[in-house]
């Protein structure tokens, strides 16, 4: 028998906004609860789930790991008195997006002097299928041309062999 109230999974999905199969997921991995079952054998949740859903939904879309939503909820669950360990976690998770920022940054920067490096090259002397090509090494560019946004001096055509060596470290 089921208990007034309670909802399926496709209209926790919708209230959520998380997909049945990750549900499920988080289910698997506990940070649902086992819901109950109807009759038929279908899940039946409460509002209390949507509301955890919603919760984990959030965190997952700040970037936090499984792990950290389940410590997260731990806290939540304890209803603990301050925030210190709650603001630990989000510090520590603050800290992992910075240097993804960071990161990305420096691709966004060697990729656009990559990129600006191609103009009116020919493929032989691409700087960055040269850079992408060779192995266990950075893509940078060469000093001159991170200084000019060029690879220096332009070359008559046919020059092979006559253009500074690129550093790509």
């Amino acid at each position: 028998m089921t208990t007034p109230g309670m909802i399926s999974i496709g209209a926790l999905a919708k209230r959520s906004g998380v997909l049945a199969e990750t549900i499920r997921y988080y289910e698997t991995e506990g940070l649902l609860r086992k819901p109950e079952r109807s009759a038929g054998g279908y899940r039946l949740y409460n509002a209390s789930d949507v509301e955890r859903l919603s919760f984990i939904r959030q965190a997952r879309e700040l970037g936090f790991k499984l792990d950290a939503v389940r410590r997260l909820l731990g806290l939540a669950d304890r209803k603990v008195n301050t925030c210190d360990e709650v603001r630990e976690l989000a510090g520590a998770h603050l800290a992992e997006v910075r240097a993804k920022l960071a990161d990305l940054r420096r691709m966004e920067r060697v990729l656009s002097d990559l990129v600006r490096s191609c103009e009116g090259r020919t493929v032989p002397e691409c700087l960055l299928l040269e850079a992408l090509a060779t192995p266990g090494r950075k893509a940078t560019m060469p000093k001159a041309a991170r200084a000019t946004g060029t690879d220096g001096a332009k070359r008559p055509a046919g020059a092979r062999g006559t253009r500074p060596r690129r550093r790509i470290t």
